[in-house]
């Protein structure tokens, strides 16, 4: 991909509402399971690193690698370190040297998703933690599951199936997230299925601040109640797993 698809796909995870919350989740999760900044983080399929670079401003000591040499180069070019383009377009990060791995929608990209969460699970500590975020309900497939190059959308029962029988996990916490704004996405996506019209070139294409602020303020919100209790549907999935002591 081009570097100007970089410098968009940096820009959004800066500005949209969409990963500016799902960050804002991210950093719950590090203060509700005690991650101590001492503690070696990986992010698995970074792209260009931006939640690298926030990690690092945080003073976390996080690292990532990418398959696309240009999402890196990029990354770099902005100052964040510790970043490192994959080999023979396989993430394959050390095994056993990480506290926590981050793979923030990344195996929905991997053909192989179990051979994705095997080597997770290899590169992690003995109690070492993963969080991994996935697009939900293949019904849900949209026009960015197609500029992304998705191989699926999850539920569930399928994701868990998948971790049980990929790595020596304990599931720790599960849950539905988007679910605030689930019935407006779904609702938008099935008008474009069965009208066959396209939403946008890309969901990331919000020029509106006020929409932009509004989606925000709604997703935002959601994250209070994530903190006492799981949802039972949404547009996305989040597990947070441990590796067996």
């Amino acid at each position: 991909m081009e570097k100007d698809f970089y410098k968009t796909y940096f820009e959004a995870e800066k500005n949209h509402w969409w990963f500016r919350v799902r960050i804002n989740l991210i950093f719950d999760l590090l203060k509700k399971h005690k991650i101590p900044k001492t503690a070696k983080i990986f992010d698995f399929g970074c792209g260009s690193g931006y939640t690298v670079g926030c990690l690092q401003r945080m003073g976390y000591d996080a690292s990532g690698s990418d398959v696309s040499a240009e999402a890196i180069e990029f990354g770099l070019s902005r100052g964040i370190r510790n970043l490192s383009v994959a080999q023979n377009s396989k993430i394959r990060p050390p095994e056993g040297s990480f506290n926590l791995i981050l793979a923030l929608d990344v195996i929905e990209h991997i053909e192989d998703d179990s051979g994705a969460i095997r080597a997770i699970e290899k590169a992690l500590k003995t109690g070492g933690m993963a969080i991994i975020t996935v697009p939900a309900y293949q019904w849900l497939w949209g026009v960015q599951d197609d500029v992304a190059h998705h191989f699926r959308r999850y539920t569930m029962t399928g994701l868990t199936s998948i971790v049980k029988r990929s790595g020596e996990f304990k599931i720790v916490y599960k849950t539905y997230f988007n679910t605030f704004l689930f019935l407006p996405i779904a609702i938008v996506r099935m008008l474009s299925k069965w009208f066959n019209l396209r939403e946008r070139e890309s969901d990331f294409d919000i020029n509106n601040r006020l929409l932009n602020s509004i989606f925000y303020f709604i997703f935002n919100l959601e994250t209070h109640f994530l903190k006492f209790f799981s949802f039972p549907f949404g547009v996305s999935i989040l597990f947070v797993l441990k590796k067996n002591d």
